[in-house]
C-alpha cells in the first residue's frame, strides 16, 4: 500500500525538478525575445558558471551569471564545453505513465503494446527535452553570436554592471 502512494509522489517530484530559466521564451515567441539565451559553460581552469549569454567577442564570452547576477567573462580558449538553450523545452514526461496505464485496457495484447508504447513515449520525451539546445559539437562560436543579447557586440552606452 505504501508503494502505491510513494510512486506517484516520486514521479511528481521527478517531473517537477525539470525547470528552465523564466527569461527563456516559449516556442511561439522565440523570434521576439529581447534577452540572450541560457548558456552553461564548462571551463578548463576557472570555476564553471551559467546564465544569460550577453555578448561574444573574438576572444571571450560575456555571461550574466545566474547565481551572482553580475557579468562574468570567459576566454574562448579556456572554455572546454558549452551547452546553450534558446527556448523552453516541451515536457512530455507525463505521457510515459499515462499512456503506459492506458495499455492495460488492451488485455492480453498489453504484453506486446506496453513495450512499444514505452519505447515511443520515452524517445519522444527525450527528444522534446533536447529540442531547443545546442552544444559546441553543433555550432561554432561565430554562429553562437546570434543567441546573445547583443549579437553585434556591446553598444558603447551600455554598462555591464547595470544589466539584469
Amino acid at each position: 500500500m505504501k508503494t502505491k502512494l510513494i510512486l506517484p509522489i516520486v514521479l511528481l517530484l521527478f517531473m517537477g525538478s525539470c525547470i528552465t530559466p523564466d527569461y527563456l521564451p516559449s516556442t511561439s515567441t522565440i523570434d521576439i525575445n529581447e534577452h540572450g539565451s541560457y548558456i552553461k559553460l564548462t571551463n578548463k581552469t576557472k570555476p564553471n558558471f551559467n546564465g544569460e549569454l550577453i555578448a561574444i567577442d573574438t576572444t571571450l564570452l560575456i555571461v550574466l551569471n545566474e547565481e551572482t547576477g553580475k557579468c562574468d567573462t570567459a576566454f574562448i580558449s579556456e572554455i572546454e564545453y558549452f551547452k546553450l538553450r534558446y527556448a523552453k523545452p516541451k515536457h512530455y514526461a507525463w505521457t510515459i505513465p499515462v499512456f503506459s496505464l492506458l495499455t492495460i485496457t488492451h488485455g492480453f495484447y498489453a504484453l506486446y503494446s506496453m513495450p512499444v508504447n514505452l519505447i515511443v513515449t520515452i524517445s519522444v520525451t527525450v527528444s522534446g527535452e533536447k529540442a531547443f539546445q545546442y552544444s559546441e559539437d553543433d555550432m561554432t562560436y561565430e554562429k553562437l553570436k546570434m543567441f546573445a543579447r547583443f549579437p553585434q557586440g556591446i553598444p558603447p552606452n551600455v554598462n555591464l554592471d547595470t544589466l539584469k
